[in-house]
């Protein structure tokens, strides 16, 4: 043992050895420094002594070093002693005793007392009750930077019935306590929040909310299970007050694992599967993935299914990501349900069917998912699994869009558009749908997460909704700058229109765009114009029947009917 001579130097050795600072954790050696502590009068040793023999539950001995240090004025052994006269720990209970003994650690000016007693007068403990005195020493407290002086004196503030309320300074002191850690005044401004108090009623519900979330946030910081998992979800997937953060996410599921828990396995997981919030490492991902797996998390299989269905980080395998999905499914993920409608969709498993494919995307809608809505879509629109319906295909469409889908946009759009040039109505009524096809197409050429082949179509389609005669804001101009922008992003079906556009007025400009569009050919239309110039020798060009030919047997090669056409007519 060290020879340590001053009172100071011994207790310090004996609180390494109680708290394990530095050492390992033996109160039985810390109990030998803090005796010889205490066997020279001194008011902590004392102290000490009476904690150690509180921790071996011996009240009575606990209770008798505690006294010899009060009666040396050592206040956070009156402390001590007002919790063992109030719970009765080895003596008798007494309330107005364990006032009395607060009371005096007050007037050392111990700043542990003040909230201590300040409860004390306001639940009325040994005294009578008296919100004005408790008013003051939570005051007190709170000058002194204790956090639960701050929650209780907020908390009184708010709901004080001898004294005046003042929710403005309430709040205050709330919030401060709550950034100072205090997890009292975090989960009641949370419920504050949540339930509105009338002080807060004149903000937004948005507001409200994000408040809510900013408090759980710092319970989260503070290593709360619950709280972490709400932070590290709301942040990888992005909520209604709070946007994607994937170095945030990372670090919640990053303090989830250190709990060991589930969640956090399955979050570092998908993190590192999709390079979010950190470098994409498939190793780690599917060592954590399996972990999560193993446990039962239904997101985690399906996530080991997606890796499959995709050859990220392992031989793609759609049979090995179909078990994945069907294990992911027996708990109703939903992802898990999507994908399995699409391996059987697009015919990437033995036996695929369409009937099942059906089956299992209207069992994900089943649970308003906005994926699972967008794909019922597409089936009821072509027919898959089901009867053509568009109605029904409408419906899904706008549920998804409802849900926050946004390539249900382009697609209600298309389908409307289809479903209208295919039926005769009035005038009035079609002019009226493409008021909202217009809508839908150019939200979703706006919109940041749209697909970029997606919205040149969507241009595309805006530039032949303008070339419609029955469309109120009909304009061959503002047809030209949607068929304008698509081709100019390299999109083939524009470039022809543009052709179309300019060859009367602009031949040498249009010949350029229609050649363009000869240049990654899509359905045969370009080749067959383009076969039509050299045939007739148009705008320019010399006639070159052997290159008409030519481009026009490739235009029938992509089924391109009036190529075809031309071909047998001509045989």
């Amino acid at each position: 043992m060290v020879d340590l001579v001053t009172p100071k130097d011994l207790n310090i050795a004996g609180d390494q050895y109680f708290y394990g600072q530095g050492v390992e954790k033996n109160i039985e050696v810390a109990f030998t420094y803090y005796k010889r502590a205490a066997d020279l009068n001194n008011p902590v040793g004392l102290f000490n002594v009476g904690k150690y023999f509180l921790q071996k539950l011996d009240y009575k001995q606990a209770y008798n070093y505690y006294r010899q240090s009060s009666d040396l004025d050592y206040a956070p052994a009156d402390i001590k002693i007002s919790e063992m006269h109030l719970n009765g720990l080895g003596i008798k209970k007494s309330k107005k005793k364990a006032f009395k003994y607060l009371e005096k650690a007050v007037k050392l000016n111990e700043v542990d007392a003040y909230h201590q007693l300040g409860k004390f007068y306001l639940n009325g403990i040994g005294c009578s009750k008296n919100e004005i005195k408790a008013q003051e020493l939570f005051s007190l407290s709170a000058q002194n930077n204790n956090s639960e002086g701050m929650y209780l004196l907020g908390s009184l503030l708010l709901n004080a019935k001898q004294i005046k309320n003042d929710y403005e300074s309430a709040f205050f002191h709330l919030d401060k306590a709550a950034v100072n850690n205090n997890v009292n005044a975090i989960d009641y401004l949370k419920t504050l929040y949540e339930k509105p108090h009338p002080y807060l009623k004149k903000h937004s519900d948005l507001y409200l909310k994000e408040m809510w979330f900013y408090y759980d946030e710092i319970l989260a910081n503070l290593g709360n299970v619950d709280a972490l998992k709400r932070c590290a979800f709301e942040y990888y997937y992005g909520g209604e007050t709070t946007s994607i953060n994937l170095e945030k996410s990372f670090k919640f599921f990053k303090s989830l694992y250190s709990f060991d828990d589930t969640d956090g396995y399955f979050g570092l997981g998908i993190s590192y599967l999709n390079g979010h919030g950190v470098n994409v490492d498939y190793t780690r991902a599917k060592d954590y993935l399996e972990i999560a797996s193993n446990r039962g998390n239904a997101k985690a299989k399906a996530a080991l299914g997606d890796m499959h269905r995709l050859g990220k980080g392992v031989d793609l395998n759609y049979g090995l990501a179909r078990d994945y999905y069907l294990e992911a499914a027996k708990n109703d993920e939903v992802d898990a349900l999507i994908n399995l409608g699409l391996l059987h969709y697009r015919k990437q498993i033995k036996s695929a069917s369409e009937a099942l494919a059906f089956q299992f995307m209207n069992k994900a809608s089943s649970f308003e998912n906005a994926n699972a809505y967008y794909w019922l879509g597409i089936f009821y629109d072509k027919g898959v699994g089901c009867n053509k319906d568009f109605d029904l295909a409408k419906k899904n469409f706008e549920l998804a869009i409802e849900k926050g889908n946004v390539g249900a946009k382009y697609k209600l759009a298309g389908l409307i558009y289809e479903e209208i040039n295919d039926k005769k109505i009035s005038k009035r009524k079609k002019s009226k749908f493409y008021q909202e096809i217009k809508t839908l197409l150019i939200d979703y050429v706006n919109h940041p997460l749209n697909q970029e082949i997606n919205m040149l179509y969507a241009m595309y389609l805006l530039g032949e909704l303008y070339l419609e005669k029955d469309f109120s804001e009909n304009s061959l101009k503002v047809s030209r700058y949607w068929f304008e922008n698509a081709a100019e992003n390299n999109f083939t079906k524009a470039m022809v229109r543009m052709y179309e556009i300019l060859k009367e007025k602009e031949s040498k400009k249009a010949l350029n765009w229609l050649k363009k569009a000869c240049e990654n050919p899509q359905d045969g239309e370009e080749l067959f114009e383009l076969s039509l110039v050299y045939e007739a020798g148009l705008y320019g060009e010399s006639k070159n029947e052997i290159m008409a030919k030519k481009l026009l047997e490739k235009s029938a090669n992509l089924n391109f009917v009036k190529a075809i056409q031309k071909l047998n007519i001509g045989n």
